[in-house]
């Protein structure tokens, strides 16, 4: 089974929310003991795993970024300011860290990891999904910030680290009032990638069709066609996933409505690519590497997902399959069909209107410009020239590999919106647990963190006004000198 972002922060929220649970119990009982140490000394770990994971995913533009003061103080917590405050690190440094608060370190810097590479969030769809995977990373933070500041309470030489973890719940808290239904995104899909599987079929087959048809000698009609081929089967894949599970009812049937259509668009579309006109070619080698990929990729989705010359009923694909973690696949494996349709529309645009040349029947030529004695005598005997600029087929060809770029992305963007994270609980402690998810509870018992100051108008002020001038008629005579 492969492990995603989604998983481990399922794990991690829940875990969260048991030590949250165990502290308040604690609290009620007034039996802290040294927890609170254990719990500070752990503190650098947790906050420079929530780091990374906000550093993993970069936003673009960066000036959308407004996570500055919790990558800030953060970043001050992670090079050892508690422990630097904390008796002189001596109290803390003589303590084990709590196991607790450092399985839930360890789960965060796994999900930075699973993380690495991802590209900049520049779309609405990733700048969404990266505002949810940022709340339920920071969501986290504040937890346990909220929860650490009582076992320091009557501590008198833990006051400092008192309070700059009070800092951190304070930055935090806004990010982690973010609801529960707004954090779901494609983040949570990025998963590990296990053999044989089919994670890793697509995985293996978006590396070499991009490579070959980023390649400016590799590239061929049949790399192109091949490309397009396998689009067309992984959108009526996803298609059928995503209506499937609708119809089981897992995920909201609204967005998956709109996703399958988005979906069934783009299938569509890859139908033109898929077949050239029989006047155009490329010639070239096919490559060992592509034509095996793209052979595994179908393999596993006929065996896994067919029915002989059909799809698997959904009753039985949910039998076979956890739903859940097969409609990831199917955004992940959508997302890397947005990323052969980029490197399709640039090899094309680059062979029709670059220096790169697609061959053309000499015959089939239809500007006149360019029907000279060699294209004649080529078409004589049914040769072939290379397409001139301009040709209505090349045009074509162009178009139809822009447009199944753009339905790719609109159908990869709609898939996305389906990625949803159900039960509501109150915590005292200004936290609830919602749709698996730790949301801030905003308090009313906040301190004024400043006086605003308002000055009265001075006595006399409006018996002393000067009449108002009077406009229009003769102005009144003034006083003699």
């Amino acid at each position: 089974m492969t492990t995603t972002v989604g998983m481990l922060l399922d794990d991690v929220h829940t875990r969260a929310w048991d030590l949250c649970a165990e502290l308040e119990d604690r609290r009620a009982e007034n039996r802290y003991g040294e927890r609170g140490l254990e719990v500070l000394a752990v503190w650098p770990r947790l906050a420079t795993a929530a780091l990374r994971v906000l550093d993993a995913v970069p936003l673009e533009p960066a000036w959308l970024d407004d996570m500055g003061s919790v990558r800030l103080v953060l970043g001050e917590v992670g090079r050892g300011v508690l422990e630097a405050t904390a008796d002189n690190g001596s109290a803390a440094a003589s303590l084990k860290p709590d196991p607790a608060v450092g399985e839930l370190a360890l789960r965060l810097g796994l999900i930075a990891d699973l993380l690495v590479g991802e590209k900049p969030a520049r779309t609405d769809v990733d700048r969404a999904a990266l505002e949810g995977l940022q709340a339920n990373v920071v969501s986290i933070v504040h937890a346990v910030a909220t929860v650490s500041l009582p076992l320091l309470q009557d501590r008198d030489h833990l006051q400092a680290p008192r309070s700059v973890l009070a800092a951190v719940k304070a930055r935090t808290e806004r990010f982690a009032m973010i609801p529960a239904e707004r954090r779901s995104g494609r983040y949570e899909d990025v998963g590990a990638v296990t053999s044989k599987s089919l994670d890793a079929a697509i995985s293996t087959w978006v590396h070499a069709t991009v490579d070959i048809l980023s390649s400016r000698r590799g590239v061929s009609q049949a790399a192109l066609q091949v490309a397009a081929g396998d689009a067309l089967i992984l959108t009526a894949t996803a298609g059928t996933v995503c209506a499937a599970a609708r119809r089981l009812g897992l995920v909201d049937a609204d967005r998956a409505a709109v996703a399958t259509s988005a979906l069934g668009a783009a299938h569509a579309a890859w139908r033109r690519p898929a077949a050239w006109p029989e006047t155009v070619r490329l010639e070239g080698v096919r490559d060992p590497e592509h034509v095996h990929a793209s052979r595994q990729l179908r393999k596993l989705v006929t065996d896994n997902l067919r029915q002989g010359r059909d799809w698997l009923p959904p009753e039985r694909m949910a039998d076979r399959f956890d739903m859940g973690l097969l409609l990831g696949t199917m955004r992940r494996g959508v997302h890397g069909v947005g990323n052969v349709a980029l490197a399709h529309f640039q090899a094309l645009d680059t062979l029709v209107r670059g220096r790169g040349r697609l061959w053309i029947a000499a015959s089939a030529v239809t500007q006149a410009a360019y029907r000279g004695p060699t294209t004649i005598e080529a078409a004589l005997r049914h040769g072939w020239v290379q397409m001139p600029l301009g040709e209505p087929a090349g045009r074509a060809l162009h178009a139809d590999a822009k447009h199944a770029l753009d339905m790719t992305t609109m159908a990869l963007a709609a898939l996305d919106r389906t990625a949803a994270s159900v039960t509501t609980r109150q915590s005292d402690g200004g936290l609830r647990w919602d749709r698996a998810r730790i949301v801030a509870v905003e308090t009313t018992d906040q301190p004024v963190l400043f006086e605003t100051v308002r000055s009265s108008p001075l006595a006399g002020f409006r018996a002393e006004q000067r009449n108002p001038i009077q406009l229009g008629g003769r102005p009144a005579p003034g006083p003699r000198r």
